[in-house]
């Protein structure tokens, strides 16, 4: 049976009669449609309430002509409002049309000599017909290509397999993953009607067997039979622009606001933006956009959700969005010959589309540390230490290490013997180790069910004769470091550690055409042979390591089974952290992103804006590279700062690295510094967060030479403030400083006759004179002994005019001193 429907030729509104039995149209697609049509009847109605403020908005002649689903022609509309909801709303936009002047020019305009009864105010919503305004807003409500295609999600019918995912994973259960989209999401279409019985027959709004998918596949297809005329809409309509003016004035009212199509989504949007009343459409976006399986949408086109997200404050959607995205730029950053522009597809070959334009590109930062710290797991991998890096550390790997510089230390007979096995023994379990890793990447991409489900998933948004399989693309042009940004070589690498044939299984591993457990029992016979023969005290190095007095095959034999299962650990623990989708950081169920990894750890996330859980708030500080750690301190006291400008000390000097350093060149020209005590140790250094212009007050472990009580100066009169004030004091000044900057107009130090006085001082006004110094060196210092003693002259570093050149400020030394032993925190 069919359904039928009344419409009435002069625009009254019509209404459906269903038969009792439907058998050609579901229920859920009639309700979809009375509501649709009930609610376009709805605007044409003046409101009646108490509101003392009159809203209009005009259709110009050359508009008549457009028509609503009803029938109806659209022609000037209005509503009555509150004045106070609309001043709550904080909008400078509404606010500036209650200028007096503002007020008077529309009453001209729109011919309101008196007011109606109960109205004390005229504001005229219509756009502007030319100029500057009306090409922006042009620009923000023309319509993406995926809005006008989004109707096709309520007809298209996805395989069967996307209601479940691969068993391996925890993301099996998808509730509607396979459903098309209902029609109370999708049903609306323009609100100019090109056809006034798009309503009649209703099963022309259902799934069809001939829709490919969420696709524009016209030009190839002449026929275009799965696009009706009536849903070619325009990218800009102006009817559409004032109908969703006209929604949103009654959202702030307190109407209903239905949200039934794609377009009807993102006008609204745009147009409470621009308005600036985003947050009368906000809860409306949010359900349309999380509502399953709609939640497909943010899949297959993130940038637009991302857009909408971001710009409306809907912090679930943005972070699924921004994922999405972040893990597909990472993956085109990865590549060997990476282009400075995105393409125009994703690796899987999704159409890219407009984010917005961003003053510091939130997804570029992101997708930049992604790919970094992806890509520092797979150095890893592959490297020679790779045991040793693994965070979860392997206890027999530790042993194994730990008898190396005994056995090279061992004068017996057979020690250069255990040397080669021992070292045959390292290298062929890393060499077997990254075989493993090796077939990982090789192997990665899933077969049978997770093949099947990844292309249905891709199904949704690529036209057939355009796709290729992903499995084809993930092995032929992808590298290592892109395919660590895939699930795929994280769940083939835990599958290898989990199942115990194969890492697990290491026994029958070879090295050299001899396997491992060979190799193992090998050492393990000559290392009992040494420790018998007491060239090597097993025992007591074991119990130095370890803690406990053990018996000789506990504490030396190697297990390989234990080995094994330690490093099948270890490999797991680094999976699930590869793997981790951080699905509680957000409520979107993802329905076709199984081929995107989306693991961003919380500092790839502190881009997003801090209502989102990042760390943006506006400034642009999370997007400026960290201030590096410092040993010097602030350079003066205020906002000055420098990182240093000094060179590492002791025998080291000359083969210094730091390895760590991320400090980019600054305008002393030090790229990275790295400084050295007597024992090769990197000195520790002082975060930038410590300093006195960032939080108020150094590091108060740090030790200090000179006592608080002597130094301080009417400037530092706080006793909390002592140790600060010393640090920054003797900071050494960095070259781009006077000599001495660091003392000048705050040091204060007792006269000759220990009663106290002014270092430098001058004349009675307090002007200070401070010579030049300079950074005294290790040398220079031992030279003059232990008490500082320079026979007289001007002391070495901070000479200061005015005072006694005997005067050495380790004098002033509260017992905290390194004199007899140099360091990067002592003065002299």
């Amino acid at each position: 049976m069919s359904s039928e429907a009344v419409v009435n030729t002069e625009g009254d509104f019509g209404f459906f009669r269903w038969n009792t039995n439907i058998l050609d149209t579901d229920r859920s697609t009639v309700n979809a449609a009375d509501s649709h049509l009930a609610e376009i009847s709805s605007l044409f109605e003046t409101d009646s309430g108490r509101g003392n403020v009159l809203a209009i908005i005009k259709f110009p002649g050359d508009f008549e002509r457009g028509r609503s689903c009803d029938g109806k022609r659209w022609q000037t509309m209005s509503i009555r409002m509150s004045y106070d909801k609309l001043m709550a709303l904080g909008s400078s936009k509404i606010t500036e049309m209650f200028d007096p002047k503002r007020q008077a020019r529309t009453r001209r305009r729109n011919n309101f000599a008196t007011l109606p009864p109960g109205i004390e105010y005229v504001l005229d919503f219509t756009p502007p017909t030319e100029g500057a305004e009306l090409a922006d807003l042009t620009a923000a409500l023309w319509l993406p290509r995926m809005m006008k295609l989004w109707f096709l999600a309520g007809q298209y019918l996805p395989e069967t397999i996307i209601g479940s995912g691969p068993a391996p994973t925890v993301y099996n259960k998808r509730p509607l993953g396979d459903k098309a989209v209902g029609a109370t999401m999708v049903l609306g279409h323009d609100d100019v009607c090109k056809s006034e019985s798009c309503l009649v027959d209703l099963t022309t709004w259902q799934v069809k067997s001939s829709v490919p998918g969420i696709v524009d596949e016209d030009t190839y297809n002449d026929a275009q039979k799965h696009i009706p005329a009536f849903r070619r809409v325009e990218d800009y309509c102006p009817i559409r622009h004032r109908v969703a003016i006209m929604r949103v004035l009654r959202a702030i009212e307190g109407h209903d606001l239905l949200l039934n199509s794609a377009p009807r989504l993102w006008t609204v949007a745009r147009v409470a933006i621009h308005l600036e009343v985003p947050r009368v459409v906000v809860d409306p976006v949010t359900q349309w956009l999380i509502a399953p399986p709609n939640t497909k949408f943010i899949e297959i086109c993130p940038e637009r959700a991302f857009q909408l997200a971001y710009s409306l404050k809907i912090p679930s959607v943005l972070i699924a969005a921004f994922k999405i995205l972040v893990n597909e730029v990472a993956i085109d950053a990865a590549a060997l010959d990476a282009s400075p522009r995105r393409p125009p597809l994703t690796w899987a070959q999704r159409k890219r589309d407009d984010y917005g334009d961003f003053p510091s590109d939130p997804i570029e930062y992101a997708s930049r540390l992604f790919s970094e710290r992806m890509a520092g797991y797979v150095d890893m991998l592959k490297s020679e230490t790779v045991f040793d890096l693994l965070s979860v550390k392997i206890p027999q790997w530790t042993k194994l290490q730990h008898l190396g510089p005994l056995i090279s230390i061992s004068d017996g007979i057979q020690q250069s013997e255990l040397q080669i096995a021992h070292e045959k023994l390292v290298r062929g379990l890393v060499a077997v180790f990254h075989r493993k890793v090796a077939e990982a990447f090789e192997a990665g991409y899933p077969e049978g069910h997770g093949s099947t489900l990844i292309e249905a998933q891709r199904m949704h948004y690529i036209p057939d004769r355009e796709r290729t399989p992903l499995s084809h693309i993930y092995k032929s042009r992808l590298n290592d470091w892109q395919k660590a940004l895939t699930p795929f070589f994280w769940g083939k690498l835990k599958q290898l550690a989990i199942d115990k044939d194969n890492i697990i299984g290491l026994q029958e591993s070879t090295f050299q055409g001899k396997q491992l457990w060979r190799l193992v029992s090998n050492f393990n016979d000559l290392l009992k042979r040494e420790a018998q023969s007491h060239h090597i005290d097993i025992g007591q190095a074991t119990t130095e390591r370890w803690g406990n007095d053990i018996n000789y095959d506990a504490a030396a034999d190697f297990s390989l089974n234990e080995f094994s299962e330690q490093m099948r650990y270890s490999v797991q623990n680094l999976c699930t952290t590869a793997l981790d989708r951080g699905m509680h950081d957000n409520s979107v169920p993802f329905f076709l992103s199984e081929h995107l990894l989306l693991s961003l750890n919380e500092r790839e996330l502190d881009f997003l804006p801090i209502w989102a859980g990042g760390l943006d708030d506006g400034s642009g500080g999370v997007f400026q590279e960290p201030i590096p750690p410092t040993d010097m301190g602030p350079s003066e006291p205020g906002p000055a700062y420098h990182t240093g400008h000094t060179v590492g000390t002791g025998t080291n000097t000359a083969t210094m690295t730091d390895q760590t350093s991320t400090v980019a060149p600054s305008d002393l020209g030090i790229a990275e510094l790295a400084i050295y005590s007597d024992d090769g140790t990197v000195a520790r250094s002082m975060d930038a967060e410590q300093s006195v212009t960032t939080t108020g007050g150094l590091a108060r472990s740090r030790r200090i030479v000179a006592s608080g009580s002597t130094v301080l100066s009417e400037q530092f009169s706080d006793a909390d403030a002592d140790d600060e004030y010393a640090d920054a004091m003797f900071a050494h000044p960095a070259a781009h400083q006077a000599k001495g900057r660091a003392l000048a107009h705050y040091a204060e130090a007792p006269s000759e006759d220990g009663t106290g006085g002014t270092l430098g001082r001058s004349d009675d006004e307090g002007d200070y004179d401070m010579a030049q110094s300079e950074v005294v060196s290790k040398a220079d210092k031992s030279s003059r002994g232990a008490d500082g003693d320079d026979g007289g002259e001007e002391l070495d570093g901070f000479g200061l005019v005015g005072v006694e050149s005997d005067m050495d400020l380790d004098d002033f030394d509260d017992g905290t001193s390194t004199v007899d032993g140099w360091s990067e925190f002592d003065l002299i």
